[in-house]
């Protein structure tokens, strides 16, 4: 008979394995010299049809306008993106061909990294883990909307 674990135990271990996984992006976006969440920021950029405001940006990634202002300089230093006037005072944002080519590695290296992750596990095992955790995270919703 399966070992029963308790609820505690399966949330401690999804942690552990978020945190193992972080560090493998984390590890892999090095060899690119480029920071996980500067990497976050470059990926919401590129997919943007009409590239937001900063603010907006705080917004979507739960961070102060200070932050992204320090991420896009970072992005800008390393010559993944570009700003150009816009205007006469707005600046416009546009990935450049130099992030563009970070953003086609980084999509290889994460789907070996997510191919690597599931290695062993059966198409049927994964399909009932993404059930659970869709619950999971109903549950969580559900949680925070009755605060």
């Amino acid at each position: 008979m399966a070992e029963r674990h308790s609820s505690t135990d399966i949330v401690q271990t999804f942690c552990a394995t978020d945190r193992a996984h972080r560090a493998a992006v984390e590890s892999q976006l090095a060899t690119l010299g480029i920071h996980r969440s500067q990497h976050m920021m470059l990926m919401y950029l590129y997919h943007c049809e009409n590239i937001p405001s900063q603010a907006e940006m705080a917004k979507a990634f739960g961070i102060s306008p200070a932050a992204v202002t320090g991420t896009i300089q970072k992005l800008e230093k390393a010559g993944f993106i570009e700003r150009t006037m816009k205007n006469g005072r707005e600046k416009e944002i546009a990935v450049s061909e130099t992030g563009r080519a970070i953003v086609e590695r980084t999509k290889k290296i994460f789907g070996d990294l997510d191919d690597a992750m599931c290695a062993g596990i059966s198409d049927e095992e994964l399909e009932s883990f993404m059930e659970v955790l869709l619950r999971m995270q109903g549950n969580l919703r559900a949680l925070i909307a009755s605060e």
